[in-house]
Formats: C-alpha cells, structure tokens, sequence
C-alpha cells in the first residue's frame, strides 16, 4: 500500500518541473522568509496530518551576495518509507516583491532510487 501510495506520488513528482508564465506558483505571507514560505508551499507533499515519513530533513537556502532579493531553497528528505525511492528533493526558486512577499517562481522535483539509475532524476523510480 505504502508503496503504491509513494509511487502516485513520486509520478506527480516526475514531471514537476514548473515554471511560474502566468504568475507565482506560490505567494508566501508578510513577513515570511523565504524557509518558511518553501515549507509551506510543500507541506502537502510532505507528511499528512503531522505525520512524516522520512528520517533526514535538510534545507539549505543560498543566494547571491549582495542580492537578496532572489534565492534558491532546496529541501531534501532522506531515509524515506519506500523501497524504490533512496531520496527526494525540491528546489525552488524565489524572488521578493516590491509589497516585501516572497513569491516561488519555479519548482524542481528530484529523485534518487534505490534501482535503475543512480544520481538526482525526474522520472519515478523503478
């Protein structure tokens, strides 16, 4: 079941390479950082009603220096509950408006598998 369930998961994940042409992905709240909105925008893909399944959650957040106003936030799960899938990470992409909101403008969805090909890829595991 629990890998049936990843798997329907991981194959929305597959093609969730998306880019923001008709406005944000995500729109944070006044005076969120940009951790916060990143976490709040895959809360969903993240656990159900407080539950989780993953034993490693690591988040990084880099930007340019001197240039705050665009960053990349990337949170990666490790140890997950699924006997295909090694690992998953989202990065995305943010950029703050001129009313001081962090906006996310593009989403990549990653993958790591136990079988088939080793490294980061889009496709579900096998």
């Amino acid at each position: 079941m629990k890998r049936t369930i990843a798997g329907l998961l991981l194959a929305g994940l597959a093609a969730a390479v998306h880019a923001a042409d008709n406005g944000p992905l995500y729109t944070g709240q006044p005076g969120e950082l940009p951790v916060q909105v990143a976490l709040a925008y895959l809360a969903p893909d993240m656990g159900r009603d407080g539950q989780f399944e993953y034993a490693r959650l690591r988040i990084s957040q880099r930007s340019q220096p001197e240039s705050f106003d665009r960053v990349s936030v990337s949170i990666q799960q490790d140890g997950l509950l699924d006997d295909s899938v090694r690992a998953r990470r989202w990065t995305l992409q943010l950029i703050r408006g001129g009313d001081g909101r962090w906006y996310i403008t593009r989403q990549l969805a990653e993958q790591r598998c136990y079988r088939g090909a080793q490294g980061w890829q889009r496709k579900p595991c096998p």
